[in-house]
């Protein structure tokens, strides 16, 4: 057992996302330390709303290009067609967004996110046709060039709150160009593209499900930063509290991250192999929030005294993401059997009493009553996506 949960395809590829989001942690507690609590609650907030909005824009199609595609030739001309539908959705907002400077860059910010960031429709491409050791490499470099425009912005170019906006200027070009040399290495055929399109066409219908079911289950993760944004009198500052806190119980989301990521295919070809990808999940969840919770009271004790009140919020937020660990396996195998309406109900629904339920919690204890609202809505949500889990798999059988 042991053996398998430090199996080298795990540790490679587990290695790139715990580098790349060690850059990306190094940016948040470099900001969290550097700027005033106003300045990082809005940076924090610009990030989640990148974030939700990149999900709109890619269109589910990451998730697509995973679940769906089988065969090299599949992945080569759904990735081109993806790209391709993407950047002409990416123009004609941004045409719109020459109105408003900070929509403008917002747009442009997205569109990096959704087509080449991590987790974008690039990475799942390299992912399921140029494996996981070269996805590895992309999520490296790709992070190294974002985090470090981010840092040089905010310690350099004194641009503090904003500063997740910009980096996108630059790096949208070289990556349109790395696509356009990634697509001459292979021989592309015209009549093939027509045939893919016709498919594509119709799986724009199930792609936009996706769409929504992303967009739902991101509105469900970020719901209590929007609601402080809403309802609190001092936003930005509650925004730092609780994202600080958010921040640090996210790193155990890298342990479904690695092994969904890496046993994708595994996952396509035999259904009960779930089951044992969870026990995996569970166990190096257990062992990685015990290590966090340690971490997290150093930190609020040395470096990040500022947060010094928040290690209760912490401790009921890590319970959340514990449950939502474990919930992201379940809701890729969902899409893997291509339950695209069962995954987008499921979402809308929680969403719907997250939101609710935030809003009380807020509204009656502050703080720690979003967190434990937000907590108790994950744990539901995540029974729900097993029970679904162990029915369809019982039918298969």
């Amino acid at each position: 057992m042991l053996k398998s949960l430090i199996d080298k395809k795990y540790i490679y590829y587990g290695g790139s996302i715990v580098l790349s989001r060690g850059l990306e942690y190094f940016v948040l507690f470099f900001a969290a330390g550097y700027l005033a609590k106003e300045d990082y609650g809005q940076l924090e907030f610009y990030k989640k709303i990148i974030e939700v909005g990149s999900s709109v824009l890619a269109f589910g199609f990451p998730a697509l290009i995973l679940s769906y595609t089988k065969s090299k030739e599949s992945k080569i001309y759904f990735y081109l067609l993806s790209i391709i539908f993407v950047s002409a959705l990416l123009l004609t907002l941004s045409i719109v967004g020459l109105f408003s400077y900070n929509w403008f860059l917002l747009i442009l910010a997205m569109g990096f996110y959704g087509m080449f960031f991590t987790g974008g429709i690039t990475q799942s491409y390299q992912m399921v046709y140029l494996g996981s050791n070269y996805a590895s490499v992309y999520k490296i470099i790709i992070s190294l060039l974002f985090y470090g425009g981010v840092f040089c912005l905010i310690y350099f170019a004194g641009i503090k709150g904003e500063a997740y906006l910009y980096p996108a200027i630059f790096l949208l070009p070289l990556m349109f160009l790395y696509t356009y040399f990634d697509f001459r290495k292979v021989r592309l055929e015209l009549r093939k593209l027509k045939s893919y399109w016709k498919l594509f066409k119709k799986l724009l219908i199930s792609s936009f499900t996706l769409v929504v079911s992303n967009f739902a289950n991101l509105m469900f993760l970020y719901t209590d930063i929007l609601l402080i944004k809403i309802l609190s009198n001092s936003a930005n500052t509650e925004i730092a509290d609780f994202s600080f806190a958010l921040n640090v119980a996210g790193v155990l989301l890298i342990v479904s991250m690695t092994l969904i990521q890496v046993e994708i295919e595994k996952l396509k070809m035999n259904q009960s192999f779930v089951f044992s990808l969870n026990r995996k999940i569970s166990i190096l969840t257990i062992f990685l929030s015990t290590v966090l919770i340690l971490t997290y009271y150093v930190l609020i004790n040395t470096y990040y005294t500022k947060f010094s009140e928040t290690f209760f919020l912490f401790t009921v937020i890590l319970v959340g993401k514990v449950f939502l660990t474990l919930s992201n396996l379940f809701g890729t195998n969902l899409t893997i059997l291509k339950k695209f309406k069962l995954n987008l109900n499921i979402n809308i629904i929680f969403l719907i009493f997250n939101i609710l339920s935030c809003y009380l919690g807020y509204k009656l204890y502050g703080l720690l009553g979003l967190a434990v609202s937000s907590t108790i809505m994950l744990a539901l949500r995540y029974v729900c996506l097993l029970l679904f889990n162990k029915a369809f798999i019982k039918q298969a059988k």
